[in-house]
């Protein structure tokens, strides 16, 4: 037996449970070790009858006295246990439904448990009905007598999450051997002596028994942490190993800050750059002008100014004789960043082309691109992935920036660090990451930050709206010279899902509602030119209101329109819900984010909250990721980062900044783990980490 053998191979288990708990996403014993309880319930205390607290839950325990079966309802029976503890009865109730027509017995297996005379414990909530005390039960376990060893009660309790055909007593029962027979088998580092001399780490065979079977809440909260720190250092310690990596590559390209292109693209601005920009401009240039590949993460939240220091680096690039490339998620995305930047550098004689599928299409077409991007003739190259495919061959390629960088996977990352010879790389979000986040998931690159809006922008008020109210609000605004986006997930209406789509709501509303004003409908499907027409017209005002589907979720830039109104806006994540609302408040206008929404789940209802209470994008960032975790945050669930079993980068993060210090220490005295005494670091991150830590080398 060994950490990676099949779980179905352990006694009790075979192909059939194995089969239902691989829905659980264990396959095998390590599986099966780190699948820690999600919670504990606390059956230490033994509560009498007479004194239980009604509607809360509590354990008690006592003899069974009595047992009868009642019908409620047609379809419905109830088994009653009455059980005294000598203080007082209670009466333990079983809800069952039932088939009239069926003869099975559906309650023989309680039955067959209790028996009147023997002793039972019960879990469950309380309540009095009809001056009876009584109990709805969760829980129960039955003994022959009160001297008998109990495995449910007089103990906190572990809680795991479960699948159709698996109880807690079974799987408690599984991991319990397993933990006995296997825990011996995971790595630990905690008798390394600079971890020792540094934390208070538990040795890691007992925190899994400690997280699995605590005598305390402090017990498990201590072993949790102890599993945690341990991760975060294996974790810690590739990133770092990553960065030296990166750091002794020098490369090639050489800048200086010559101003030719620099100066004459600041004058003609019609803003002048805030501090944060600044600072961060400062940043990314001190690395360009270094003997060192620049490796650095820019964030900015919405509406921050992220590409005016993007467009910085690259005027750097070129006033330096190398060319530049920006890559983006979306087509849309890259045609409003190409027409962006031929607005801005119009004057600087600069030659920027657009690389999609659709401007490859045609053959004479595609043949001038290539030949341009490969000739040196194309400063800039702006496009999707396309950028990366093998066909394009850049002449001097010297800086490769990635816009929302969360989207891409990593071998598309790859592939785009692939193209220079040792291309500075500048990865940028408008979605803002967690501190606990960035050090753990990027902690090999550098961080840049702008953490202030320009000073023309104006704060976005939301509201949760009705749709006729959110409407007439659009319809004054738009006549005191406002514009205005609705949003709709759909693009075409479908038979599945009971939602109003871009199209057909575009019709209905262009000759009701709006029936007075310019509409116009903007989604996907639609061609690069026919978008990009609707944009500029809806930019130059001669619309009033675009329908859209999130394709405006990023980089349009419209400072007249003032009012979004985001449908079915339960559908969409934080993440997505903040991108929408930066659509507007782009200019010295009030501006205001209506969201729509019938949905009444606590967790829609959650989100929809979090949005009328702050427009911060870090806030919403580390609502988003305490509300959905790290893969589904990031979108990286496919792309090998680690899902951590114990630790949470939320709130772990003194235990982060730790184990960052601990790894800086080992690997400062031994960056390749060389010595003996590192040799258990080294066999853990082979066994365990080794394709995380492939993914950390390309960011």
């Amino acid at each position: 037996m060994n950490l990676s053998s099949d779980i179905k191979y352990i006694k009790g288990i075979g192909p059939r449970r194995s089969s239902l708990l691989a829905k659980l996403e264990i396959h095998t014993i390590e599986d099966l070790l780190t699948f820690f309880p999600k919670t504990y319930q606390d059956r230490t205390k033994i509560i009498k009858i007479k004194n239980i607290l009604f509607n809360q839950h509590c354990c008690i325990f006592g003899k069974i006295i009595n047992v009868y079966e009642k019908s409620i309802a047609k379809n419905l029976s109830v088994f009653c246990v009455d059980i005294d503890d000598t203080t007082a009865v209670l009466s333990a109730k079983f809800f069952r439904k039932v088939n009239p027509y069926s003869k099975f017995d559906i309650f023989s297996g309680i039955r067959s448990s209790f028996i009147v005379g023997k002793q039972a414990y019960l879990y469950g909530i309380c309540e009095i009905k009809f001056g009876q005390r009584q109990m709805s039960i969760e829980d129960y376990e039955v003994l022959d007598n009160e001297f008998d060893k109990t495995e449910l009660f007089n103990r906190l309790l572990p809680i795991y999450d479960l699948t159709a055909g698996i109880t807690q007593k079974t799987l408690l029962s599984i991991i319990k051997k397993t933990v006995n027979e296997a825990s011996v088998f995971y790595p630990d580092i905690s008798n390394i002596d600079i971890i020792k001399s540094t934390t208070n780490i538990m040795p890691i065979q007992q925190a899994i028994r400690s997280l699995h079977f605590p005598k305390t809440l402090q017990e498990a909260e201590a072993a949790r942490q102890s599993f945690a720190l341990q991760e975060f250092l294996m974790l810690q310690i590739i990133l770092l190993m990553a960065k030296k990596k990166n750091r002794k590559n020098t490369k090639i390209q050489k800048y200086t800050i010559k101003k030719t292109l620099l100066t004459p693209f600041k004058n003609q601005l019609s803003f002048d750059f805030t501090k944060a920009q600044k600072k961060v401009i400062n940043e990314i240039f001190s690395d360009m002008t270094s003997n060192t590949v620049m490796n650095r993460m820019l964030m900015g939240d919405v509406g921050s100014g992220k590409t005016v220091v993007a467009l910085s680096a690259i005027l750097l690039a070129i006033e330096n004789g190398y060319q530049a490339a920006i890559i983006v998620p979306t087509e849309i995305l890259a045609e409003q960043h190409f027409l962006t930047f031929k607005n801005i550098l119009k004057n600087l004689n600069i030659n920027i082309d657009l690389v999609t599928s659709s401007t490859l299409k045609t053959k004479k077409q595609r043949e001038e691109i290539l030949a341009n991007i490969s000739e040196g003739k194309t400063n800039i190259i702006i496009g999707t992935h396309s950028v990366m495919e093998d066909r394009i061959k850049f002449k001097n390629i010297s800086l490769v920036i990635i816009d929302e960088q969360h989207r891409f996977g990593v071998m598309q990352k790859v592939s785009a660090l692939s193209k220079g010879a040792t291309p500075d790389v500048l990865m940028m979000t408008a979605t803002p990451i967690p501190r606990g986040l960035a050090m753990t998931i990027y902690g090999e690159m550098s961080i840049s930050v702008i953490d202030e809006l320009p000073p023309n922008r104006t704060a976005i008020e939301t509201f949760c709206l009705t749709e006729n109210v959110a409407y007439q609000s659009a319809i004054k605004e738009i006549s005191n010279g406002g514009q205005v986006y609705i949003v709709y997930p759909l693009i075409d209406e479908s038979d599945k899902v009971e939602l109003k789509s871009a199209v057909k709501e575009a019709e209905i509303l262009s000759q009701t509602v709006f029936k007075n004003n310019r509409v116009a409908l903007l989604h996907g499907k639609m061609k690069p030119k026919e978008k990009n027409e609707i944009m500029i017209s809806f930019k130059n005002k001669e619309f009033d209101v675009l329908i859209s589907t999130t394709v405006i979720e990023v980089g349009i830039d419209v400072p007249n329109a003032t009012i979004i109104i985001i449908q079915h806006a339960d559908r969409y994540g934080l993440a997505t819900l903040h991108q929408l609302r930066g659509r507007v408040g782009r200019g010295k206008k009030k501006s205001y984010c209506l969201l729509i929404s019938d949905v009444k789940s606590k967790t829609s209802q959650q989100r929809l909250k979090i949005m009328t209470k702050t427009t911060d994008g870090f806030k919403i960032a580390s609502e988003d990721l305490e509300m959905r975790g790290p893969g589904e945050f990031l979108g990286t669930k496919q792309h090998g980062f680690p899902e951590f079993k114990a630790g949470d980068i939320v709130k772990d993060i003194k235990l982060i900044e730790l184990a960052k210090n601990t790894a800086n220490k080992i690997i400062d005295e031994d960056p390749k783990l060389s010595l003996e005494k590192n040799l258990a670091i080294k066999y853990f991150l082979n066994n365990k980490y080794l394709n995380i830590f492939k993914v950390v080398q390309v960011g």
